[in-house]
Formats: C-alpha cells, structure tokens, sequence
C-alpha cells in the first residue's frame, strides 16, 4: 500500500495537471476530466489522512485494528462516514460530482469544474487539519 508521502506525490502531481487543464484554452470542454482527476486527488487526501491518523476501526478481544489504507471507495467511504463526518460530507459530494462526470457525460448539466475545485479545496483543508492534529497529539 502506498505511504503518506506516496500520497503527496500523487496529490501534486495531479495538481499540476489540474493547473495545465485550468490554463488551457479548452477547459471548458474537459469539465469532465477535471472533475474526475479533483475526485482522485481528494481519495488521495483521504487516504493519506489515514496513513497519518490511522484511525482504530474496531477492538475485538483486546487486539486494535487500525486502518492506513483503504481497499475500495465502499470501504474509503465507510470509513469516512463513521470517523471523518466533516470530510465525508464534502468527499461525498465531490465523489457524486464524478460520478456523473465519469458515466453520465449526456447529463445536460453537469457539475462544472469550479464547483469540483472549491470542494477538492476543503477536502484538502480538512484532511491537513486532522493530521496536523494527530501530529500534535503524538508530540
């Protein structure tokens, strides 16, 4: 599974082809990728968020589970859903957003890439502030 920085490396290289889209005469016309590479990027916030924080999943029997990665988006949102409320209300919309984007391009109106920007943004902000709170609880 890949690491935190792995991660990141991930996340800033799909930022930059987010910029690359954003600054092409064409953007308007690659919405749909843009909003589907925003959904990927926001995954790897999420999933670098759990590398960092590695959320307990379950105690049985005095063992501890802790999760650093995901095995799919069911089991990313599930996750979510149950110990990042915050993130998952904003992940989910994102994730709607590239749904459509991705299978369903004869929608008429589709959510456009300004809307996936403003969303990947938060995501971003609040996985920052969940790790840098981790971080400060083990110093």
């Amino acid at each position: 599974m890949p690491t935190y920085d792995e991660h990141m490396d991930r996340i800033s290289h799909n930022n930059r082809l987010l910029l690359f889209l954003e600054q092409s005469e064409k953007h308007a016309e690659f919405s749909d990728w843009y909003v589907t590479i925003a959904f990927y990027i926001a995954s790897n916030h999420a999933e670098a968020m759990f590398f960092a924080v590695k959320p307990e999943i379950h105690k049985r029997m005095g063992v501890v589970t802790r999760i650093e990665h995901s095995r799919s988006h069911r089991e990313r949102n599930r996750i979510l859903k149950h110990f990042f409320k915050d993130v998952f209300k904003v992940y989910t919309t994102l994730y709607g957003y590239s749904r459509i984007a991705k299978y369903r391009q004869y929608v008429p109106i589709s959510p456009n890439s300004q809307d996936a920007k403003s969303l990947l943004a938060d995501i971003g902000l609040k996985c920052e502030k969940l790790i840098k709170g981790q971080n400060q609880q083990t110093n």
